[in-house]
């Protein structure tokens, strides 16, 4: 047997012969029955790819898995954990703090009055106006009120909703050389302008005194203030919140109350002011009446329908009394706007008014006299009576300010040597027509129902303004 070791210990069998124990070097053994009982599979193909992959790389896989959950549940942890610290800690440090009194009556103090507004040193103004009214009956009244004013120029924007009926609107731009205004009651739209010499006051004044919006609440803030020193009591809290909702602008807020008049209770009133003391914004409410006020400085330009306006509409001008009752009449001349209009190509005129069977009205010019001529010493006309005679009248026209302009406070006068005109309107006219004023609010002018429902509204918004106490 190969390795035996001789009886003396001095040699090993090799396999062949006795060879020396320290000659002896072992080969592997590889006996013929193991090399006979290899079964040789040759070259075959499986079926299919099995995806048999080693046990090391599932578990490697299965590791990194568990890695990436981990990693995705730790930055979820940290990103709540984040939020809440922003939340509760970091956002509520950068809201400004809350007012005191003496704070909030200095701050403001500060910002623009309705005077500092119209001589234009506050720079370019405007406020937004929204409202939503809730009736008993369940009815939804919605406007909204867009204030623009400038040293040269002035914009009133009005859109009243009503529920179930539509909406209504009225735009009103005013510079120093026209008036236009567009008026949609969603069926038809029309838009107008007149060229004028001018303005006895300002277009900012114009806007801001002499339209329907509700210029006053713009202005509310001083109000308080007012109020807060003739009433020391008054209620006054003050308290950091977003404006105008959660995810707006971080403010400081000042609440208090004004008392109203009337079944509606008391209105709750909140101003709101940036951490840079410009205020942002106030909310007024009650349980029937919610109202939201902002603000912009931002500069503002002419907008863009008026340069298709139509150009041919008549003067912006009435003479109020105008209903000729005896043989010697005097009018004042009403300048819509306080506007004034050249001369050139004017006419006072004697007219009469007619419907048709839609109840449009149509004027009827009968007699007509420069303004110029009548200046001078008066004008003839010679209307005749009901004996078909010519009888003599006079028109005269007052320049009060002697600017040789049309303006407000101009009289217009007649006087006849019979009572011929009995019945009959005086006025004043262009090459455009005979001069009237136009009713510029955001009431609708062609449906009876219509005009009801936003009279109401109207007349509630107004009782509503006119009912704070401060």
């Amino acid at each position: 047997m190969v390795g035996e070791v001789s009886p003396d210990g001095n040699f090993i069998w090799n396999g062949e012969v006795w060879v020396p124990k320290e000659e002896y070097s072992p080969s592997p053994e590889v006996t013929e029955e193991t090399a006979n009982n290899v079964f040789h599979l040759g070259e075959q193909e499986l079926a299919g790819d099995v995806g048999w992959e080693p046990v090391t790389e599932k578990s490697s896989e299965g590791g990194k898995g568990k890695l990436i959950a981990m990693s995705i549940v730790g930055m979820l942890v940290l990103s709540a954990l984040g939020w809440v610290l922003y939340a509760f800690v970091i956002d509520p440090m950068l809201f400004p703090d809350p007012y005191s009194k003496t704070k909030f009556v200095s701050v403001v103090d500060d910002h623009p009055t309705t005077e500092d507004v119209i001589s234009g040193n506050s720079g370019p103004w405007a406020c937004f106006v929204e409202m939503e009214i809730e009736e008993e009956d369940g009815m939804t009244l919605r406007t909204n009120f867009d204030i623009y004013a400038s040293e040269n120029s002035a914009r009133s924007y009005s859109k009243l909703t009503v529920a179930f009926f539509g909406s209504f609107e009225s735009d009103v731009w005013i510079d120093e050389n026209q008036i236009a205004w567009q008026m949609d009651d969603s069926e038809t739209v029309t838009k107008n302008k007149v060229a004028i010499s001018g303005l006895d006051t300002s277009p900012a004044e114009e806007i801001l005194y002499n339209s329907s919006a509700p210029v006053e609440l713009c202005f509310v803030h001083h109000e308080i203030v007012a109020s807060m020193e003739e009433n020391p009591s008054q209620k006054f809290s003050s308290d950091k919140e977003r404006f105008p909702d959660e995810e707006g602008v971080r403010a400081v807020k000042v609440e208090t109350q004004m008392e109203i008049d009337g079944e509606d209770g008391d209105m709750n009133i909140a101003v709101y002011f940036d951490d840079d003391e410009n205020i942002l914004g106030t909310k007024i409410s009650n349980s029937s009446f919610e109202c939201l006020i902002t603000y912009s400085d931002d500069s503002f330009s002419k907008p863009g329908w008026v340069s298709s306006a139509n150009s041919e509409a008549p003067m912006l001008v009435d003479l109020d009394f105008n209903n000729i009752w005896s043989m010697e009449h005097n009018s004042m001349v009403n300048s819509q706007y306080n506007a004034t209009y050249s001369m050139d190509g004017a006419k006072i005129v004697i007219y009469d008014t007619e419907y048709d069977d839609y109840d449009n009205s149509t004027n009827m010019v009968i007699h007509e006299v420069s303004i110029q001529d009548a200046m001078n010493g008066g004008a003839l006309i010679q209307p005749t009576n009901w004996n078909n005679e010519p009888v003599n009248c006079t028109l005269s026209y007052t320049d009060s300010d002697a600017d040789e302009l049309i303006s407000t406070g101009d009289t217009v006068s007649i006087v006849c040597e019979e009572d011929v005109l009995n019945g009959l309107y005086l006025g004043l006219a262009n090459e455009n027509g005979v001069a009237e004023q136009v009713s510029m609010d955001v009431l609708p002018w062609t449906s009876p129902i219509f005009t009801l429902i936003a009279l109401l509204g109207a007349a509630m918004l107004v009782s509503r303004r006119d009912s704070i106490v401060i």
